[in-house]
């Protein structure tokens, strides 16, 4: 876990190192990473499903992480670059301040949630307002702490 430097002009922010353990596919910037309940090692992330959900580590980074590959998530802080989306199917308008969760199926986005249902994790929070179903990078306060 590493934390950059506290400025006035750049908020804190905390990574960790993860290992992509998603075989279909690389995890992109802004994508959403949740702890593997396959390799269960502490390291081992891949995309957001059911049995994972609860298990949020936080947004990959600057650059993309190949299957078997090492990389890096924010897992607090602000972010500029995170993938969100409104809801699936029908439009759900996001505020600012709205809480977050990753959704089972969708890997590359978060879903606006009023109340949180089992196994949803809700740490991130909108600084963006939108109304998109399609992904999209948006600002969002992460809290996978």
């Amino acid at each position: 876990m590493w934390t950059t430097g506290v400025t006035r002009s750049d908020p804190e922010k905390v990574f960790i190192q993860v290992k992509n353990g998603y075989s279909t596919a690389s995890l992109t910037v802004g994508q959403l990473v949740c702890l593997s309940t396959t390799a269960k090692d502490g390291i081992t992330v891949t995309r957001p499903a059911t049995a994972n959900l609860a298990l949020l580590k936080g947004v990959v980074k600057d650059a993309s992480i190949a299957y078997g590959d090492y990389g890096e998530v924010q897992c607090y802080g602000y972010n500029a670059d995170a993938l969100v989306a409104g809801g699936s199917g029908a439009t759900t308008a996001v505020v600012a301040g709205d809480k977050l969760s990753a959704k089972n199926g969708v890997f590359n986005a978060i879903h606006a949630v009023g109340t949180l249902v089992a196994g949803e994790s809700g740490v991130l929070i909108a600084l963006d307002a939108f109304t998109t179903t399609t992904a999209a990078a948006k600002k969002v306060e992460i809290r996978c702490m």
